[in-house]
């Protein structure tokens, strides 16, 4: 993985994780919020943890927000800000800039100030969450896109016992099996807790035999995967 430099301006509870998980994989994260009390919260879980006011170009230039290689406007409540912040690293000639919104409106607005790349971690979860208890079997699902996601889900029984090359998912839905999730019990455990696991197989091949209680991870379209789940 290619250590990247990011800002995340905004530190609300969801820029906290975000700068967390970012900081986690190895990144240089510069996290900006005007609230000094944010900032002392979460300085030893970033690089650089600087309060200032997102709005002022110059503070960001002396920061260096021009050399990063993605700034994420993670503000929630303030939209003004947003729109101001989003003009400002624009000017100091950040190149990928990501933009949270909030309603429809918003992203409008955002897109007509040119920000390509908008996102909306409430609508992900939501609709994650009601794919994940709409469909029999599914156990999780992540949205790559608005038209792609990655859904972990249990064999389903007319697939129990066949290779992936019988089940031919790939011809059958256009949908690809990512990896296999396969439940295991370890005997020398003294907790029966700590007893289960699930060991991950790895890329499968088309000889591999889906067993009973497997988790097939797929990769596909919404479309594809739903006439998957429905069926």
């Amino acid at each position: 993985m290619q250590r990247k430099k990011i800002a995340v301006i905004g530190i609300g509870s969801f820029g906290k994780l975000f700068v967390r998980y970012l900081f986690d994989d190895g990144h240089e994260v510069i996290a900006i919020d005007k609230d000094p009390m944010i900032i002392d919260s979460i300085k030893d879980f970033v690089t650089i943890a600087v309060t200032l006011d997102a709005t002022d170009e110059h503070a960001l230039r002396s920061q260096g927000i021009a050399d990063v290689d993605y700034a994420v406007i993670a503000l929630a409540d303030d939209f003004e800000t947003s729109i101001i912040c989003a003009e400002s690293l624009k000017k100091c000639g950040v190149k990928n800039i990501y933009a949270r919104y909030q309603t429809e409106l918003q992203m409008k607005v955002l897109a007509l100030l040119g920000i390509k790349d908008l996102f909306n971690p409430e609508e992900k979860a939501a609709r994650s969450m009601a794919e994940t208890l709409s469909f029999s079997g599914m156990r999780s699902s992540f949205l790559i896109s608005d038209e792609y996601s990655v859904v972990e889900v249990t064999v389903p029984k007319r697939y129990i016992n066949q290779t992936i090359a019988d089940a031919d998912l790939r011809h059958k839905y256009n949908i690809n099996v990512i990896t296999i999730k396969r439940p295991t019990i370890n005997k020398d455990t003294k907790r029966a807790s700590d007893s289960k696991s699930e060991k991950i197989l790895g890329i499968p091949h088309g000889n591999t035999i889906l067993k009973e209680d497997d988790i097939i991870v797929l990769f596909g379209s919404q479309t594809d995967l739903a006439r998957f789940l429905e069926t």
